[in-house]
């Protein structure tokens, strides 16, 4: 992860932008700030369908909190024009600071990362095994 520092300089430089895109543990993030800087949005593409998502995986997204130790509430949105299923957090960056911004990014990559693991996990549950003779 990113020193201190660094996230301090990225929160404070989030104002003058619209988004900011960021790459943590080879997860990407877009970040954007939202009415005149008083929330802050994270979203994350969690699952790639390719042309197809599978109705283990859409069953998966209706499942009853899979991930109960966080301590952020996200959502997921499905795309279904391109296949692609985001994790995304709004909140309010009142009270934010270079340590809360690092914490929050820490807490959102982990669970952008639980869930890609997850649906792909569910999505290997539609394939289809052909076996030679």
């Amino acid at each position: 992860m990113n020193s201190n520092k660094e996230m301090q300089e990225i929160f404070k430089g989030l104002g003058s932008h619209e988004s900011v895109s960021l790459t943590i543990g080879g997860i990407p993030i877009t970040l954007r700030v939202l009415d005149q800087g008083s929330k802050l949005a994270l979203s994350s593409a969690v699952y790639e369908g390719g042309n197809y998502i599978p109705a283990s995986v859409r069953r998966c997204l209706t499942l009853k909190s899979q991930f109960p130790m966080a301590t952020i509430k996200t959502f997921l949105q499905i795309d279904e024009e391109r296949f692609l299923i985001f994790l995304h957090y709004l909140g309010s960056s009142n009270s934010m600071n270079g340590q809360k911004f690092q914490n929050l990014l820490e807490e959102f990559n982990g669970l952008a990362a639980n869930w890609r693991s997850k649906l792909d996990e569910h999505d290997r549950n539609d394939l289809v095994h052909v076996y030679k003779k």
